[in-house]
């Protein structure tokens, strides 16, 4: 690839919308690209393109279709929809790809543009690559003047993804059950309350007012792991039962209970991994995680006879592993929980959501209880903003820091120094204890980590957040 930015990280193309890539010309010849790529691998290629509440979809929407109306693809807009949503429906309706305008959970002036396949899971990394080496070419050559692509707007697609997300329940499966949801201001802001309330939950819902600019803001499963205040009054004032929060594009969720508890994904993890195999619906006895969840979900599901196989960091990554092995269940601690059989191609926070909401109307202790069950090793996630992205394999200290950090734990700990696969200059350090580790050692060489790397990137003072895995709490540092 010639020009930087242009790349596909580890969830599509990111960045500041408005700025190259996500420029009028930057997008076009995106939009070109992919049409080239497409009739060089399908005959009458179709693409079917949703997005999520930022005030910048519609333009980026608009400028990649006119990109691939230029290279004559036929196009359909189904307008705001969850990421899942477009998995779904590119399938289902036999689309050549989908596409997805969405930055997901980072914040509004953000935005991105994820690729899916014909197959319903995300585009291959190989298609990929195939995909930037054109888009140098589309900058600098005019489109062709001898095929014209058409678009239409196809806002009934979204009835039938509602319908999907609700088959498989009885259609009586949430009566009785009041639930409060958290809509982020995003995609999902009046689908997530249509698919509750269909199966007779009373709802009560949050962040269903999008401006554009509110996506994530104040709201959504991110911030409800970080602050839980507003959830839980809102539970309490509604006598609600649960508390549901998704992302700004709805493939992530977590749970809140009556008592305050955040249930993350590696306890929804521990929950459908232990009911599945109870049903005999677990192939292998196998859960796939990435290297970020808790040491306690394994001791959880070894309890049940059940291994967990980690991946790297991204659900991609996860899904890559589930479809390798032959397993159904995957995810993410922050919340990206993938059921993968023939009608589930992604991970899906709606779907994820009714699921458990279905079984917390049976048994409404029954979140409390997984949080009780699963230990939760002390960890910590230490996020550093750097001025500078300092390749990790060429600081020749941090190894070492890393193996003494481990040392210190009596190798029952671990380790995981990582950049951010959606935001630029941003480390992620992982840091988890073992049995006998206190909080306070754990942050103390995850801050010794981050420092040592920006010091290496010339960041002498980067700007750093910790917050604690077991609870979602923001760490004060000050006090550290």
């Amino acid at each position: 690839m010639t020009l930087d930015g242009f790349e596909f990280g580890t969830d599509g193309i990111r960045g500041i919308a408005g700025h190259r890539p996500l420029s009028p010309d930057g997008m076009l010849a995106i939009g070109r690209a992919i049409g080239r790529w497409l009739h060089a691998n399908y005959p009458a290629p179709s693409v079917l393109i949703g997005r999520d509440t930022r005030p910048s979809g519609p333009q980026i929407t608009h400028t990649l279709l006119a990109g691939l109306a230029a290279e004559g693809v036929d196009c359909e807009d189904v307008g705001v929809i969850t990421t899942p949503g477009v998995a779904h429906l590119t399938r289902a309706l036999g689309y050549s790809l989908g596409i997805v305008i969405s930055a997901s959970h980072n914040p509004a002036d953000q935005n991105g543009i994820k690729l899916i396949g014909a197959d319903g899971f995300k585009l291959s990394d190989a298609a990929e690559e195939q995909i930037e080496s054109l888009i140098a070419e589309m900058l600098h050559t005019p489109p062709p003047a001898t095929r014209f692509g058409r678009t239409a707007q196809a806002d009934q697609h979204r009835d039938r993804y509602l319908r999907h997300l609700v088959a498989g329940l009885a259609p009586d499966a949430l009566h009785g059950l009041s639930v409060v949801l958290d809509c982020a201001n995003g995609a999902a802001y009046d689908l997530a309350p249509a698919a509750f309330a269909h199966l007779g939950a009373t709802v009560t819902a949050l962040g269903t007012s999008p401006t554009g600019n509110n996506i994530n803001v104040r709201s959504g499963s991110e911030f409800v792991r970080r602050h839980r205040d507003t959830l839980h009054m809102m539970i309490a004032a509604n006598q609600a039962q649960l508390g549901i929060a998704f992302d700004g594009d709805a493939d992530r969720v977590v749970f809140l209970t009556p008592k305050g508890v955040l249930i993350d994904g590696d306890h929804i993890l521990g929950l459908l991994g232990a009911r599945l195999k109870t049903q005999g619906r677990l192939p292998g006895d196998a859960v796939v995680a990435t290297t970020m969840s808790n040491s306690g979900l394994a001791y959880y599901l070894n309890r049940h006879a059940i291994r967990l196989e980690r991946t790297k960091v991204g659900d991609r990554y996860v899904m890559e592993r589930l479809r390798q092995g032959g397993f159904a269940l995957g995810g993410e601690q922050a919340g990206h929980i993938i059921l993968l059989d023939e009608e589930h191609t992604s991970g899906d926070g709606v779907y994820v959501g009714l699921q458990v909401a279905a079984l917390v109307a049976q048994e409404h202790d029954l979140l409390d209880r997984i949080a009780a069950e699963m230990p939760r090793f002390p960890q910590v996630i230490a996020s550093a903003h750097l001025e500078h992205r300092t390749p990790l394999e060429t600081i020749p200290d941090l190894q070492p820091l890393i193996d003494e950090t481990l040392a210190a734990f009596a190798h029952q700990g671990r380790v995981d120094v990582r950049y951010s696969g959606t935001e630029p200059n941003l480390l992620r350090a992982m840091v988890e204890g073992g049995l006998n580790s206190t909080q306070h050692d754990v942050i103390e060489r995850a801050l010794a980590i981050c420092r040592r790397v920006a010091l290496a990137g010339q960041s002498t003072a980067p700007r750093i957040d910790m917050v604690d895995c077991a609870t979602g709490d923001k760490i004060d540092l000050e006090t550290h």
